[in-house]
């Protein structure tokens, strides 16, 4: 096939078409036992590109015994092979790849050239990575108080994984709990965001061209019908989730009764601090990408409190204002587009509450954007330009509600312990930045700031081989590297061994 824009974008279509209707059991795409079907909605334009299953008890516990019988010989293949499948799996989604981006970004409504095709290869690379760490599953060694006796222990799986993950960033979500899960010896079942789910459907197929039936399954619906039975399976040993702050509570509360392990990866609202030796030609574009505004706020780390020095206050908003009106909003599928829609009606009907809330607060100024686009093109999709505000103190819902949404608000200071203090008033932790040139005032922030994901000098994404989570009530855990597959998709056995009298010579 030529590889055009048109072309690519009308086999993104059929590839929803051709996976509607399919949930992936045993290895192979089948239809589910529920009846009921889910819409999935592209948001630029909102013209229907599938549906998927309303999967209910029934499906679920169909996928989980498919997972428990496959994890009885998983768990014994060896993990350097287990890991060299995930590999191959890798090599299998990177023929895939432009595929790949082009349905998330018809699922999702992200920008191809600044979200889908980065999330794409930030997936492989990821599957990749947690392929070449599957030899690294070690116990240790522990001298012993008692003579010859021998103490150590040893790493094992879990068993049954029940993930679900979310919309935002469906692509590399799902490999962040799948890649490592299957690299130390688990089986998964993953519910799909009903928002975004084809895109991970097929990365889910196309990695299980390589792995063996029913190490990785997919069921697809909504939380109280899917994601509940899946948390509260009998046969499901360990949950992992990525969203909202009162699911994963609920979650939590859902595998209480049978002590299951929980990884959850919640909210934040997140702060960045400009300092007044902060190098604005660093800053600035780091602040535009701390917001990101190209993924339209919809991102758990997106630094949305913005606390900036007085004396650097006009020029921040200058520059920022600035660069804003840069940004190209516009169909997610055409590689000029810098920042596509918000994923649908809902969330956009969140954002817009949130502006009246800032709109009705007396001293409230929007900086820039703060309407909805008259484009005959963008008005029938669920699009909203980049949004800045000032004026608004910090008590109030706009600054302390994660809205999920591209809004920032700018919030002037003078005075260092003050800012550390606001920017920690939050029942958040997720991350949180600082920008300056003075290496002392960096390493008071480290030691002060409660965020469990923190830069100074710049507001990069999570990314593989980089511990990420969140304190206080941004989650429990970490992910993507080495040290959470250990700790989230292992369990220890400590062994001792007293080897006793020697038998006697024959």
């Amino acid at each position: 096939m030529n590889n055009t824009t048109i072309d690519w974008n009308q086999k993104a279509r059929d590839t929803a078409t051709r996976l509607s209707g399919k949930i992936l059991i045993d290895g192979q795409l089948t239809d589910a036992l529920c009846r009921d079907t889910i819409d999935v909605i592209h948001p630029g334009d909102i013209s229907n590109i599938g549906h998927v299953p309303r999967c209910n008890e029934a499906d679920v516990d169909r996928a989980v015994n498919s997972a428990q019988q496959a994890f009885s010989s998983w768990r014994n293949v060896a993990a350097r092979e287990r890991g060299r499948q995930l590999q191959l799996a890798a090599d299998q989604l990177e023929i895939e790849k432009e595929l790949i981006a082009r349905l998330c970004s018809l699922d999702t409504g992200n920008a191809i050239r600044t979200q889908s095709r980065p999330e794409t290869a930030s997936t492989i690379d990821l599957t990749r990575m947690f392929g070449g760490l599957a030899s690294e599953l070690k116990g240790e060694t522990v001298p012993s108080a008692s003579a010859n006796v021998l103490q150590f222990s040893i790493r094992e799986p879990i068993g049954v994984v029940g993930g679900i993950i979310p919309w935002n960033a469906p692509l590399f979500l799902f490999v962040a709990k799948v890649a490592p899960a299957l690299a130390a010896g688990n089986t998964v079942v993953i519910k799909t965001a009903e928002q975004a789910p084809l895109c991970v459907l097929l990365v889910a197929e196309i990695m299980n061209r390589e792995l063996p039936p029913g190490v990785l399954n997919i069921v697809s619906g909504y939380g109280e019908e899917c994601g509940k039975p899946l948390c509260e399976h009998p046969l499901v040993r360990k949950v992992t989730f990525t969203g909202s702050m009162p699911v994963g509570c609920a979650i939590a509360g859902y595998v209480a009764s049978k002590l299951c392990p929980v990884t959850l990866e919640l909210g934040g609202k997140n702060p960045a601090i400009i300092m007044p030796d902060a190098d604005l030609d660093l800053a600035i574009p780091g602040i535009i990408d701390g917001m990101r505004y190209t993924r339209q706020g919809q991102a758990c780390t997106a630094a949305t409190r913005v606390f900036v020095h007085r004396d650097l206050y006009d020029q921040v908003v200058e520059g920022v204002v600035t660069s804003l009106a840069k940004l190209k909003l516009g169909d997610p599928l055409d590689d000029e587009t810098d920042m596509g829609c918000i994923i649908s009606e809902e969330q956009l009907n969140r954002t817009l509450h949130y502006m009246e809330i800032a709109r009705n607060t007396e001293g409230a100024r929007i900086l820039f954007g703060g309407e909805r686009p008259t484009e005959p093109l963008l008005a029938k999709g669920y699009y909203y330009p980049p949004t800045l505000l000032d004026g608004l103190q910090l008590d109030n819902d706009v600054c302390r509600d994660e809205i999920f949404g591209p809004v920032a608000t700018l919030l002037p200071f003078t005075d260092f312990n003050s800012v550390i203090s606001d920017a920690n008033d939050t029942e958040f932790g997720l991350a949180a930045n600082l920008w300056t040139r003075d290496l002392a005032r960096a390493m008071a922030f480290v030691n002060q700031i409660e965020a469990g994901f923190v830069q100074v000098n710049q507001c990069a994404a999570p990314r593989s081989n980089v511990s990420y989570g969140g304190i206080k009530m941004s989650g429990l855990g970490k992910e993507y590297a080495l040290d959470s597959m250990l700790n989230h998709f292992t369990q220890s056995k400590t062994v001792m061994i007293n080897p006793g009298t020697p038998a006697a010579s024959v």
